[in-house]
């Protein structure tokens, strides 16, 4: 895990782990252009046990071309969080990696367009799921107490940038939305230390 400034130590599940606008995210670096919507909008540190589910449409390097959700390889990851980078969870390094079983291909939005109407795209529909393990080999866990581990000094109500990578056919894509942080409660808990509980997917 790269060293980063700020980085804290989070209980995370059973493991500790050292870390470092509601549609039409912005889109970022890759070989291919891709837009991305993040759910929830408003991670709270007293529900950190939630999943993250980003929804994915993709298009060709100049943006004219949509392309087929359906073959994006396994291994959709959170690679940014306010920019600092996180490694891709390639049994190496242990990321945010999503959850492969919850993964669905779903048209009910315009991503890039930012509305909520079906545009004959379907987007993949990226979940993140399990609470990270600790263990590199678990290459699909991660979800949003992970990333808030990262925001646990952020202001209540200021807007973190999360990035997704992933690749399609061979070339890579990357994009970016924002969610809001609510840590009203964070004086309530141990320092450094998320309380976990239930959620259900939306």
């Amino acid at each position: 895990m790269p060293r980063s400034k700020g980085a804290v130590l989070a209980l995370t599940g059973a493991a500790l782990l050292f870390v470092p606008a509601w549609a039409g995210g912005r889109q970022s670096e890759g070989a291919l252009q891709a837009s991305c919507s993040i759910r929830p909008r408003l991670l709270d540190v007293r529900r950190a046990a939630q999943a993250l589910v980003v929804r994915i449409e993709l298009f060709s390097s100049d943006g004219l071309t949509a392309l087929p959700s359906e073959q994006v390889e396994p291994g959709v990851w959170i690679s940014s969080v306010t920019g600092v980078p996180l490694p891709p969870p390639d049994g190496r390094s242990e990321g945010i990696g999503e959850s492969l079983a919850a993964r669905s291909y779903e048209d009910l939005m315009d991503v890039r367009g930012g509305i909520r109407v079906p545009n004959g795209l379907p987007e993949l529909v990226a979940r993140f799921v399990e609470p990270s393990d600790g263990d590199p080999a678990t290459k699909d866990d991660g979800n949003a107490g992970d990333v808030l581990a990262m925001l646990m000094g952020m202001p209540d109500g200021e807007s973190a940038e999360v990035c997704i990578t992933g690749r399609l056919n061979g070339s890579s894509f990357q994009c970016c939305d924002s969610i809001t942080v609510r840590n009203r409660g964070l004086r309530d808990l141990p320092r450094g230390i998320l309380l976990l509980e239930g959620s259900d997917l939306p």
